[in-house]
């Protein structure tokens, strides 16, 4: 049986609990900024931040119109505030390497933006492994932080050198686990912004597809398998049905002939 586990509710400190509630909580928060990053948004951010000069003034696209894209990411609507300015402003979009139209009498001009380049794509990962480096250094100092104190209270006698240590124990394999788990999820999310262009940069990025492609392959199994209970289930209760409807049949069939014989008594008497 593990010691740690074992003991640990027996002792009185609060101190691993909070640093590991700490540790998921950091977990969670970058999880959902990394839902931030999004390769269709490379071009967009590019389109938005693109500014061209209205009487001796440079001012950004959204500034002049309403941007939005509705349907698609990669297709912006533009509404032009100001319709004596909807020639020049698509002339300049154009010249910008963005494929526009405007319909003769609306104020709607239609941009298609293109895929983001390669580049593009390695600047996001890069924004993944800056958040990913980030994320570990909180879980990092959030352990410091908890040592001090469990230090501080050890030197008040308010938990002994036993209880310390365990308090310790536990804290240093929620950082070992909850950073393992947050270097997974950065190179998930590397892998799915750069496709095929991804590529092992990192030190332990190796390993870490390693871990990956494990978990992958025991998802794929567990779903097989269910998939194939799921099949042997449905055959199973096709075959009871079946012998349930022969069994009707037959007993139908027997009273059929079973009323039969009675009418041809009756009948003879």
């Amino acid at each position: 049986m593990n010691e740690v586990n074992y003991i640990t509710p027996n002792l009185d400190e609060g101190y691993s609990p909070e640093a590991i509630a700490n540790m998921e909580n950091a977990l969670e928060e970058f999880i959902v900024s990394l839902m931030e990053i999004k390769p269709e948004d490379a071009n967009i951010a590019v389109f938005r931040g693109l500014k061209l000069t209205i009487k001796g003034r440079p001012r950004r696209l959204s500034e002049l119109g309403n941007v939005e894209s509705p349907d698609d990411p990669m297709k912006i609507e533009l509404m032009i505030y100001n319709k004596e300015q909807i020639e020049q402003v698509l002339e300049f979009i154009k010249n910008n390497g963005f494929p526009a139209k405007n319909e003769e009498g609306s104020q709607f001009i239609y941009i298609r933006v293109p895929k983001p380049s390669r580049m593009q794509l390695e600047e996001l990962g890069d924004e993944v492994i800056r958040r990913t480096n980030s994320a570990c250094t909180r879980l990092m100092k959030i352990k410091t932080n908890t040592g001090l104190r469990i230090r501080a209270a050890m030197e008040k006698e308010y938990i002994d050198q036993r209880i310390s240590g365990f308090a310790v124990k536990k804290i240093d394999n929620a950082l070992e686990r909850i950073t393992k788990e947050i270097k997974i999820v950065g190179v998930m999310k590397r892998k799915s912004i750069l496709g095929s262009f991804f590529k092992t940069i990192e030190r332990d990025d190796a390993e870490i597809i390693k871990t990956i492609n494990k978990r992958v392959k025991l998802e794929k199994d567990k779903i097989d398998k269910e998939q194939d209970l799921r099949i042997k289930d449905e055959a199973f209760e096709s075959q009871v049905q079946s012998t349930e409807k022969v069994e009707t049949e037959n007993i139908g069939n027997n009273i059929e002939k079973k009323v039969e014989v009675l009418n041809d008594t009756s009948n003879s008497t």
